[in-house]
């Protein structure tokens, strides 16, 4: 009875909405009586699409990603006079996305004059526009627009943002260990030429989705990263087929290794020779070319692993 008549008595005196009725009725219960499920949130309901069961298509979830960066990005940040100088977006911005794009620069011209519904392009202006921001803050708003953009698609888009960048994803466990973590290691300056063309090599791969040309590319890229570093654990100058035994040796490997490198080896000479040569050739499998970036990133982890041991064993 103390609950019911405080709650009419704090109606009569306030004319409060119902939460308030609410917060008066819960403060007067006996602990003992108060249920912990009461305020557990409810459960999130799937996306519309997966409720419905309507597929999207990739064509479809890139060009829904387009417009939700206009909308979201360009439409309600870049152009926030509030946030930047009236001019920014027109003579900062845009001037640099022009001139990455290799496009001519045109006052009139918006960002989608530029980016003209090409997806990849699209990534690459966003990348530009995080450079071109100079406040840290920026770049942390832009980050996190950027992210729920990704976050908003209805199909996994094979993108991450990470560093000002955009990335190909794969399987999330190899790509911490075989991927972002070398990437680390590789941006000193006594990996730097192994990080160049590795890194080369996953902007291929990301261009790839809509380009399968690029395929070639990332494989004669990833081989160039893994005969460089081979060179500097070896100390000499020979090609990858050359150093192959004496690379595995010092990584303190078995010969199942020098086996698995050598097949390597063979893999990548069938496309490098073939591109050379000017021989045309069906690119590789989308499947195999990342399992050839994964076996890549393998022998560069392992590589770096085995020289951090022996300097600190010295």
């Amino acid at each position: 009875m103390k609950v019911l008549s405080l709650v009419i008595e704090y109606v009569s005196l306030k004319k409060s909405s119902a939460e308030c009725i609410l917060k008066v009725k819960v403060s007067t219960m006996a602990p003992e009586t108060a249920n912990p499920e009461d305020n557990q949130q409810p459960a999130k309901s799937p996306p519309f699409h997966t409720r419905f069961n309507i597929l999207v298509g990739m064509d479809k979830a890139q060009e829904r990603f387009l417009n939700r960066v206009r909308n979201l990005i360009v439409d309600n940040f870049l152009e926030d006079k509030e946030t930047f100088a009236e001019d920014f977006y027109k003579d900062d911005v845009l001037w640099e996305v022009a001139i990455a794009l290799g496009m001519k620069y045109e006052e009139i011209n918006d960002f989608t004059d530029y980016v003209k519904d090409d997806f990849h392009s699209c990534l690459h202006a966003l990348e530009v526009t995080h450079d071109v921001l100079n406040e840290a803050k920026h770049k942390a708003m832009l980050d996190e627009l950027i992210q729920e953009v990704i976050s908003l698609s209805e199909v996994d888009l094979g993108i991450e943002w990470r560093d000002g960048s955009f990335w190909p994803s794969g399987a999330k466990l190899l790509d911490e260990a075989l991927v972002n973590e070398n990437l680390e290691w590789l941006s000193g300056t006594k990996y730097a030429d192994v990080g160049a063309p590795f890194e080369k090599g996953l902007h291929h791969l990301l261009e790839a989705q809509s380009q399968p040309e690029k395929l070639t590319d990332v494989i004669t890229d990833m081989y160039e990263a893994l005969e460089k570093m081979a060179r500097i654990t070896n100390d000499n100058n020979r090609t990858l087929g050359q150093n192959s035994k004496q690379f595995v040796g010092n990584l303190g490997l078995s010969d199942h290794y020098e086996t698995m490198l050598r097949e390597y080896t063979k893999y990548a000479h069938e496309f490098r020779h073939a591109v050379e040569q000017g021989k045309g050739r069906v690119p590789p499998l989308p499947n195999e070319v990342e399992a050839f970036v994964y076996t890549t990133g393998l022998f560069i982890r392992l590589a770096i692993q085995q020289s951090s041991r022996i300097a600190q064993s010295d």
